[in-house]
C-alpha cells in the first residue's frame, strides 16, 4: 500500500461489497418490505460499518503518516489477508 488512502479505499470498498451481499440477504429473508423500510435497514448497515470502522480508518491514516511500516503491515494482514 502507497498511502493510507489507498488502504482505506481498498478496505472500505471490500467492506462495502460484504455490506451489500449480507444487505440483499437480510431483505430477501424480510420478504415483502416497502422502499422506506429498506432505506431503513440500508441506512442502519452503513452507520454501523461506519461506526466499526471509524477508529480503525484513524488508525492506519495516523500509523502511515508517521511511517509505522510494522503497523500497516499488521493491518494489512488482520484486515484483508487475501489482498495482494
Amino acid at each position: 500500500m502507497e498511502d493510507a488512502n489507498e488502504f482505506v479505499f481498498v478496505l472500505l470498498s471490500r467492506v462495502e461489497e460484504h455490506r451489500k451481499k449480507e444487505l440483499a440477504e437480510a431483505l430477501k429473508k424480510l420478504g415483502s418490505i416497502n422502499e422506506h423500510q429498506e432505506k431503513i435497514v440500508s441506512d442502519l448497515t452503513s452507520k454501523l460499518l461506519g461506526k466499526l470502522f471509524q477508529h480503525v480508518i484513524e488508525n492506519i491514516r495516523i500509523a502511515t503518516s508517521n511511517n509505522e511500516d510494522k503497523t500497516i503491515k499488521i493491518a494489512l494482514k488482520l484486515l484483508m489477508p487475501n489482498h495482494n
